[in-house]
């Protein structure tokens, strides 16, 4: 049972309320707060983003643009090398598409997941090599933790400059220039290097003028800044809300495909359906094959190939869910079997599982579901012959990639963000990284893996209508760092309830409003059946919603989501 937490005081009523009002309300709890502060927030300016603000060293950006400017007039080969997943293939897309525009002799690099690795690795910069001969490579997406890969790179006479948005380790690599800030995805921060290499670098024959490159590739930064989990405040909520603009009029031939074969219409787009619906089937090819034809569907200008390379990624997206099913059971399993091992403090503060059937392109999807699922960190572990890969997912409030480099001294290497992480462990060293972990997640406080629901403030369900629904848009888009607004109902009686889905795992329910019994509304709590065993009709539930459309067969009707559910004080022994 979550524990509740009201964040306002503050109760809504559309009789009495003033719709400013609430939405002050609503941002102050997102800490938004003053004219000034509020203003920003709701009329984004892309003008306001820039490269100081977001401590990217003028230095740096002066280093990689003079050497990319070298490489463009001596015709030297350029490669980009990307990541596998959104964030580093349309970071990718964003600087390959500049560099050939700007007349570079560029060609792009994804590398394997299995044969390469996560980020830039000797076997990757030897294929690089031996296929591309490059003077130049362009890290996006990762590198700052590569210190050795690059040592390696420039004792074969290749410089490499890295683009990055990572947590910056304590040694720093000794690259020619590194384009870093952690306050954007890596499209963000390659977005603001593009514009500044096209105010620096003149092209008379460039497709682009200089007072367009503000909003060019706002689609792609868009949808690899939700995909990547960044906070959407600040310059992030910025970038999104204008790509969210042009996404739902682009032109790019291969998003085209993949919106139109995920069953999506432009015009109505949203950070839901770049997050949950077209995210993932570009993240599928990186997990379970190669990346490359995710690049290749962005950056096509040939329709047939588009509507080919979209549907393979959507069929490998079904395969991936299959997987990740199979992978979540696997690590039931595996939390069983550790739980009977009295030797290991396996209710502790941290999940650790390892086990050789995980594949390593889903370890951390099921890392994020357990943290969901426990409310603690989790580390899974692919367990290799020799080396193990893994994936950390973490609660708020608990910097997982500090922790985990608390353990450095028995991994081999280890990047990512606070509230995500990978690294890799030697096999001999796995049941000392568990015991050590386990030890230093004691250190957590407890307060941090509470269970706990947030709602915004008190809100009578009578009060959800799509009036409401139009007053919220002024918050979008919606996203880690500013989520819907959730609300509270109480004493909502029970008309009618059913258990459906193919397990009955999720709940319908007929609710009439405690303030407006006339008013009748129709909810629904997805995976949520387990929460009222045995309810009955005429019984009375507190509820934590959000209100939404529900569209089907052309028809549109307000539904409420429901987060969580609990029977009414009253009520509650009769359950």
């Amino acid at each position: 049972m979550n524990k509740w937490h009201i964040l306002s005081k503050y109760k809504y009523s559309s009789s009495n309320g003033n719709p400013d009002e609430l939405i002050r309300h609503l941002l102050s709890n997102r800490n938004i707060t003053g004219e000034k502060q509020i203003n920003a927030f709701i009329n984004p300016d892309l003008k306001s983003i820039s490269a100081e603000k977001l401590k990217i060293s003028e230095k740096q950006l002066i280093k990689a643009e003079k050497r990319i400017t070298k490489a463009i007039k001596s015709g030297e080969s350029v490669v980009v090398y990307t990541d596998y997943d959104v964030d580093g293939i349309f970071s990718g897309a964003i600087l390959w598409e500049t560099l050939f525009d700007l007349g570079a002799r560029v060609m792009p690099f994804v590398p394997d997941r299995i044969e390469d690795g996560y980020g830039l690795s000797v076997s990757g910069i030897d294929k690089i090599r031996k296929k591309y001969n490059p003077g130049l490579i362009v890290t996006v997406d990762h590198g700052i933790s590569k210190a050795e890969e690059i040592t390696y790179a420039r004792k074969l006479g290749i410089d490499v400059i890295v683009i990055d948005h990572h947590t910056r380790p304590d040694k720093k690599p000794e690259c020619l220039a590194l384009i870093h800030s952690v306050k954007l995805a890596a499209v963000g921060v390659t977005w603001v290097f593009v514009e500044y290499l096209y105010k620096k670098i003149k092209k008379k024959k460039s497709r682009k003028k200089p007072e367009d490159i503000l909003t060019d590739f706002l689609d792609l930064v868009a949808l690899g800044t939700v995909a990547d989990l960044v906070p959407l405040v600040n310059e992030n909520r910025t970038l999104v809300k204008k790509g969210l603009e042009i996404i739902n009029r682009t032109d790019r031939i291969g998003l085209n495909s993949l919106i139109n074969l995920s069953g999506l219409k432009k015009g109505s787009l949203d950070s839901y359906h770049l997050g949950y619906i077209l995210a993932p089937k570009i993240n599928a090819a990186g997990r379970i094959k190669n990346a490359i034809d995710s690049l290749r569907l962005i950056c096509t200008k040939d329709r047939e190939r588009a509507d080919r390379l979209a549907g393979e990624l959507v069929n490998i997206n079904s395969d991936r869910r299959e997987m990740t099913k199979a992978g979540l059971d696997r690590a039931n399993v595996e939390m069983e079997k550790l739980q009977k091992e009295s030797s290991l403090k396996v209710n502790g503060k941290l999940i650790f599982i390892a086990h050789i059937g995980f594949h390593q392109g889903i370890i951390g999807l099921i890392a994020g579901k357990l943290v969901e699922t426990y409310s603690k960190p989790a580390v899974v572990i692919s367990v290799g012959r020799i080396y193990c890969k893994a994936s950390a997912r973490s609660v708020e409030g608990v910097n997982i990639v500090e922790l985990l480099r608390r353990a450095s001294d028995l991994l081999v290497d280890i990047g990512g963000h606070p509230m995500a992480a990978g690294f890799t462990v030697h096999k001999d060293n796995l049941d000392k990284l568990r015991k050590k972990l386990n030890l230093l997640s004691e250190e957590i406080p407890d307060q941090k893996l509470a269970s706990v629901m947030k709602a915004d403030l008190e809100l009578d369900i009578s009060e959800a209508d799509k009036s409401l629904l139009d007053k919220l848009k002024v918050l979008a888009p919606f996203g880690k760092g500013n989520p819907e607004p959730l609300f509270v109902g109480y004493n909502n009686l029970i008309l009618d309830y059913s258990y459906v889905g193919r397990d009955q795992k999720h709940i319908k329910l007929i609710l009439a409003s405690s303030r407006n019994p006339e008013i009748r509304l129709s909810a629904i709590g997805f995976n949520l059946a387990g929460l009222l065993p045995g309810i009955q009709f005429g019984q009375k539930i507190d509820i934590i919603y959000k209100p939404a459309l529900d569209n089907w067969n052309n028809h549109s009707r307000l539904i409420l989501k429901i987060s969580d559910a609990r029977l009414s004080p009253r009520f509650k022994g009769n359950n």
